[in-house]
């Protein structure tokens, strides 16, 4: 099964009910996340997400999505001082994001789903970016 990491944006795509000029994106999310549940891919989700995403909304709403996962549509990790280190080796300007970056690359995702492509866009030689309407 195809491992994804999802960066926050994409949780924050789906509480927040986000859209865009022409989209629905927590529709996209939604999907992403359905796909999950019928086995299609195994989510990685590490602490930083639930950290990053605990300073904009409330974490019960992320862990609530979580906890109804199974063993084995999802894997949890968690961020070491030696995954820090490697992160602001990759960046000094984008900390957050090499921290997904290193994170997903740890946990052998296949894919790092985010709506910021940009962000990530010195890193596509690590791991394959795409957005949740693309996967």
């Amino acid at each position: 099964m195809c491992k994804i990491y999802v960066d926050t944006n994409v949780y924050m795509d789906l509480f927040g009910g986000r859209k865009d000029r022409f989209r629905d994106l927590a529709q996209f999310a939604a999907n992403l996340f359905y796909r999950v549940r019928e086995g299609e891919f195994k989510l990685v989700v590490s602490d930083w997400v639930i950290e990053e995403f605990s300073k904009h909304m409330d974490p019960k709403l992320i862990n609530e999505l979580l906890n109804d996962l199974t063993e084995n549509q999802l894997r949890r990790i968690t961020k070491t001082s030696q995954d820090k280190k490697e992160a602001r080796e990759l960046s000094s300007t984008n900390y957050p994001d090499a921290l997904h970056v290193i994170l997903a690359k740890k946990a052998d995702a296949m894919y790092l789903v985010t709506r910021n492509i940009q962000d990530f866009a010195d890193w596509t030689n690590l791991i394959e970016i795409v957005m949740p309407d693309e996967i």
